[in-house]
């Protein structure tokens, strides 16, 4: 069975990640300038982090810097959503489904059951919202990963 974590606000750049014991394992932070977002940062409670850099276009996990364009590639046809994430040995294959609502990063090798399914913040006028979920496979253990 998948671990969920629940985005405790409805803006996931500016929240917390909690888990099912509710204990915070991730907190998102984002500095904004004139121009718009500067740099998105997640950190986990055991210390492990990694930014985003949204005007340079990068991402860096656990002090390794990475190009967007060196790790993205589009799969799939002109009109597919489909997308190929490449960081180190490991490839993911990224489909949005349920019409924009879910995503899935499927590893393009190895176990399918390591698919990792983020849900997006759905708000509702007349009952409880329903908030941002990542689900990670149990045995997806390392934050490295």
């Amino acid at each position: 069975m998948s671990i969920p974590l629940t985005f405790t606000g409805d803006k996931i750049l500016e929240t917390a990640l909690v888990g099912p014991d509710n204990a915070v394992h991730y907190t998102t932070s984002t500095t904004s300038g004139f121009l718009g977002r500067k740099t998105t940062t997640v950190s986990g409670a055991s210390g492990a982090n990694g930014v985003i850099n949204w005007r340079d276009k990068t991402f860096t996990i656990n002090g390794e810097e990475r190009k967007w364009k060196d790790l993205k590639s589009r799969t799939g046809g002109v009109f597919s959503s489909e997308r190929e994430w490449n960081w180190g040995p490991r490839h993911f294959r990224l489909k949005y489904h349920n019409s924009q609502k879910e995503l899935l990063a499927t590893p393009s090798t190895g176990n399918p059951a390591d698919t990792v399914r983020f849900t997006v913040h759905r708000p509702h006028l007349l009952h409880e919202n329903e908030p941002a979920v990542i689900y990670f496979p149990p045995q997806m253990q390392d934050e490295s990963e």
